[in-house]
This record gives structure tokens, sequence and C-alpha cells, in this order.
């Protein structure tokens, strides 16, 4: 699994980083994503044999948001 901290630009609505945390929950090979409105992060781990962080930036940017920065975190 990875773990990994998107930086995410112009998030400044709550009801849209809701949406974006929902959308990147339902893709497939997440085990979890969290959206930290004040911080304007996206939490994320995944597995990456079935999602790649390029299809977690796609969704980003399909839902207006821009990631600016990844943080790698602890892998397991």
């Amino acid at each position: 699994m990875i773990n990994e901290m998107l930086m995410l630009g112009n998030l400044n609505c709550p009801t849209c980083a809701a949406k974006l945390e929902k959308a990147a929950q339902a893709l497939p090979g997440m085990k979890s994503a969290r959206v930290v409105f004040g911080a304007g992060s996206l939490n994320v781990e995944y597995d990456p044999h079935i999602l790649s962080q390029e299809k977690i930036r796609n969704l980003c940017r399909q839902m207006g948001v821009d990631v600016v920065a990844v943080v790698p975190g602890r892998n397991s």
C-alpha cells in the first residue's frame, strides 16, 4: 500500500471537499481517502497495483482542484 498526502490548490469550498473525498473513496484500489479542508490536503492510502497517483490527480482535476505537491508517507 502507498500512503501519500496530496496538497491541493484552489480548494475553497467545504462541500466540494466532501464531494472530492467521496469520489476518491470510490476509486478502485483506494483503501482510504480523507480531505482535510483546513490544511488543503487529500490523504490517501491505495494499492499501487490497482490505482495510480495519476488517476488520483486526474480525479482532482475533474473536480476542479489542482494538486500542487505530493508528500510521501510511510508505505506498507
